[in-house]
């Protein structure tokens, strides 16, 4: 610790800290354009300059300096303020005053600085600039005319994306803030730079003209998206979201967010959400009252109860209380069938965890990763799937020098970091590139075997898996499986990153066993600084795992519900929040399903596919419209919150599960969330100790920021076998969707709009494909048509389609397996 003098106060700060952030932690104000504190320090727009006893002479910028001991700071003079004074009056030469119609107006730091200092008039001219507005992309406006030139949009852009989309450009007067060749924005479109932005530069063109920040109800919740459990500051005016508010004050995202989150917001107030009960009549939907919904829904459970069963299938974006209350639905309904998502993805990584680890979570939380020497990331790019996560391994990458080995089918973001290895495998074959390192780490002494169990016998299950082998099954070079294992074995601290959901069905317990074998043998698991990530697709994923959203002993998962459905076997089906026509692994399955079950009820907010073959659709709300905690892929449970009611006579999963759950004979009322948690922590033992009211701003994280593992036991995990034909077709996640949900928003539709493949530039050219060519997919059985889509990321053969677009009709191609062998024409 350092002690030192500001403004005549004593203080204690930490050897790194800077004057700023001492005088912060002091609550000292010192005034700030171009600083921000999830950014290295920059010291562009020198407003933040103070006095220190022994450097007199010259003013220093505090939010660069780092403290010293017994440094004596005044952060205010006569002559601090004079040249504090001065320094916005040369910022304000160049800048353009048009503050009316600025949509900054009312939060814009150079605003509030010219009024902190009583800048009434300008003792400088210069000429104006008058650059155009970029105004080319939908989601992004930049107006360089109002730039002060502090570079956070560059910073951000650069240091926690990895995009690096902004640079200055040219030189003195000239100076500006522009992309390549100073073209318009073209990138991910995350917003990041929006929210750095301390003036009007750097607009969110959706929120233009909507509303004055002052006009804005502020409402924090958790992204309804994925598993990384963003913190979100809804902008509520009236009952809508307006916008997504920047805060770096709560929650594990520092304020960071992807395009999904930033701006994948605008279907929670769309026209199309459903607003009223729907029964079908005389083969129509029609709109009923819910008593009249909650009656044939009733009968038809009751009916589907003395014939052939029913099935439950639920999505993961319901609160931990809604799960729990259909849980004790399904308990009611006499069903055991009960499962939260498609294929056999979340019921076989959890089975794989139990039998290895004995926890069925992520071992560690997301900010340790930034410390770790080695982060492993395996089939998944997270800048894609966890967009968010990616920039902490990207802050891991540049700001600590972590090792990162990526195991892959396909090239991406991670694999342009600095010290990046990509072990790029044939599709489908990751489990025998793990499998080979494990066998590496066995045969060269490397693997922490003390209380394993059953390692002598995994061993001989890996003859097959040696470095060579998989090196011609895989094509990824023995040395560099070697290579990879030494590095993750040497760590002091390391990740194994593993992404999971409806894309990722095929090998998800072979996948997940295999992790927590490398887990188990490197010691990262348990061990402090390092650990095994399980990160689930949906935003309460990890939630569902926890509440036993899974089959009861015996029954049927969600593969199985669909099968036995499609073979007369089931009677009924409910889907709640799940659109598996659209998203669901084998489409033609999903239909035959819908098709012969006798009674099919959908609870979702929108009027899916799904819901279309319904025999009664009930009107759910959104995140947005409802209150209840999410757990999060690092296990932190953390508050949603309701910002806007919900649409006509919608209403909350948790307000449905009651309703139906007293007219199906077992009455429950809780007076609300708080309530209903408080059973969860009676029932599940993860969450016993937590209270509902003590879920504060930064959440909870069940079993500590380091989870020990309830057993170390290593298990054979199968391999896969490459897939034959000149070309392999593998589906997933695409940056800017997440599910079907973000196919309904403005921002994210914008930037895709359509689905698409992807292919290799060398076969582009060997078939004559232009970009935007309508090509013809076979495969499994099924034909259907897309747009070509050409990049550099994809080796010679292997094709790449998002499964976010349901009507593309990617999930006939698609039936859960790891890789499909396809034709492909023009």
């Amino acid at each position: 610790m350092v002690n030192l003098t500001i403004d005549g106060k004593q203080v204690k700060v930490g050897k790194t800290a800077t004057i700023y952030e001492a005088a912060q932690e002091a609550g000292i104000h010192i005034p700030v354009l171009c600083y921000a504190k999830k950014l290295l320090p920059y010291g562009a727009c020198r407003v933040c300059l103070v006095e220190v006893e022994q450097m007199k002479g010259r003013l220093i910028p505090s939010c660069t300096t780092p403290v010293t001991e017994g440094m004596v700071v005044t952060t205010s003079t006569p002559e601090i303020v004079k040249v504090r004074k001065t320094v916005l009056e040369f910022l304000l030469v160049n800048h353009v005053i048009e503050c009316p119609v600025c949509d900054k107006g009312g939060e814009c730091d150079l605003q509030d600085l010219t009024y902190e200092f009583g800048l009434s008039t300008n003792r400088f001219e210069g000429e104006k600039f008058a650059l155009p507005t970029d105004e080319i992309n939908p989601l992004i406006e930049r107006n360089m005319n109002r730039c002060v030139l502090c570079g956070k949009c560059a910073r951000v852009c650069d240091e926690i994306v990895a995009y690096g989309s902004y640079s200055f450009i040219n030189r003195g007067f000239e100076s500006k803030i522009a992309t390549a060749f100073d073209r318009g924005l073209n990138c991910e479109f995350c917003g990041q730079c929006v929210s750095m932005c301390p003036v009007g530069a750097i607009l969110p063109r959706p929120f233009k003209f909507k509303a004055r920040p002052w006009q804005l109800k502020e409402v924090d919740s958790v992204c309804g998206y994925c598993g990384n459990g963003c913190t979100v500051t809804l902008g509520v005016l009236g009952d809508k979201v307006e916008t997504i508010r920047f805060n770096d004050k709560t929650g594990v995202n520092d304020g960071n967010l992807c395009i999904r989150g930033r701006f994948g917001y605008s279907y929670v107030n769309s026209g199309d959400r459903l607003t009223k009960p729907l029964l079908r009549k005389d083969g129509q939907l029609v709109e009923v009252d819910w008593k009249e919904a909650i009656d044939a829904v009733v009968d038809g459970f009751g009916k589907a109860r003395t014939e052939k069963g029913l099935g439950i299938l639920s999505g993961a974006r319901l609160t931990n209380e809604e799960l729990f209350l259909l849980k004790n639905l399904a308990q009611t309904l006499g069903t055991g069938n009960l499962d939260h998502s498609g294929g056999e993805c979340y019921k076989g990584l959890t089975e794989g965890l139990k039998e290895t680890l004995g926890v069925t979570a992520s071992t560690a939380t997301f900010p340790q990763v930034e410390e770790c020497d080695v982060i492993l990331a395996i089939r998944s790019d997270f800048y894609e799937t966890h967009p968010v996560f990616g920039m902490v391994v990207n802050q891991a990458v540049k700001r600590h020098g972590a090792k990162l080995l990526v195991v892959s089918d396909k090239k991406g973001k991670f694999t342009k970091l600095p010290n990046a290895q990509t072990l790029l495998n044939a599709p489908g074959l990751e489990v025998n590139v793990l499998n080979a390192m494990a066998q590496t780490l066995l045969e060269e002494n490397l693997a922490v075997i003390d209380g394993v169990d059953g390692s002598a016998e995994f061993k001989i299950s890996l003859t097959d898996y040696t470095p060579e082998i998989v090196a011609k099954q895989t094509g990824v070079a023995a040395d560099a499986i070697r290579e990879a294992a030494r590095k993750l074995a040497a760590a002091k601290k390391s990740a194994i990153l593993l992404a999971y959901g409806l894309p990722y069905t095929g090998a998800s317990r072979e996948l997940g066993i295999a992790a927590a074998n490398l887990a188990i043998l490197t010691g990262s698991a348990g061990r402090q600084g390092s650990g095994l990530y399980i990160c689930g697709e949906k935003a309460n994923s990890q939630g569902a795992v926890d509440l036993g959203i899974l089959p009861a002993g015996g029954a049927l998962g969600a593969q199985g519900m669909l099968k036995a459905a499609a073979a007369g076997d089931l009677s009924a089906l409910y889907v709640v929040g799940e659109d598996p026509l659209s998203s669901y692994p084998d489409r033609d399955q999903v239909e035959a399903a819908l098709e012969k079950a006798s009674f099919v009820v959908v609870q979702d907010i929108f009027l899916t596919p799904t819901a279309e073959k319904a025999d009664v659709v009930l009107p759910a709300v959104s995140f947005a419209e409802k209150d209840g905690t999410f757990t999060n892929a690092e296990r932190r449970l953390q508050r949603v919150r309701r910002g806007i009611p919900s649409p006509g006579d919608a209403k909350s999963d948790f307000a449905i599960f009651e309703m139906l759950a007293a007219r199906c004979g077992s009455p429950v009322k809780y007076t609300g969330p708080a309530a209903v948690f408080t059973e969860i922590t009676a029932s599940i033992p993860e969450y016993a100790g937590i209270s509902f009211d003590s879920i504060g701003p930064k959440g909870i994280v069940w079993g500590g920021e380091t989870l020990a593992p309830a057993r170390k036991k290593v298990l054979p995990a199968a391999g896969g076998k490459a897939s034959e034909g000149p070309f392999t077709l593998v589906t997933g996640s695409a940056l800017y969707h997440s599910g079907t949900v973000s196919t309904r928003a403005k921002g994210p539709m914008a930037v895709v709009s359509e689905p698409y493949i992807e292919l290799a530039r060398e076969d582009a050219s060997a078939l004559k494909v232009n970009e935007g060519d309508l090509l013809t997919v076979k495969g499994n059985g099924a034909e259907i048509k897309l747009k070509a889509r050409i990049g550099t990321r994809l080796p010679k053969g292997v094709l790449f389609a998002p499964y976010h677009f349901g009507g593309a009709g990617i999930n006939r191609l698609y039936k859960g397996q790891t890789a499909v062998a396809v034709q492909l024409s023009k």
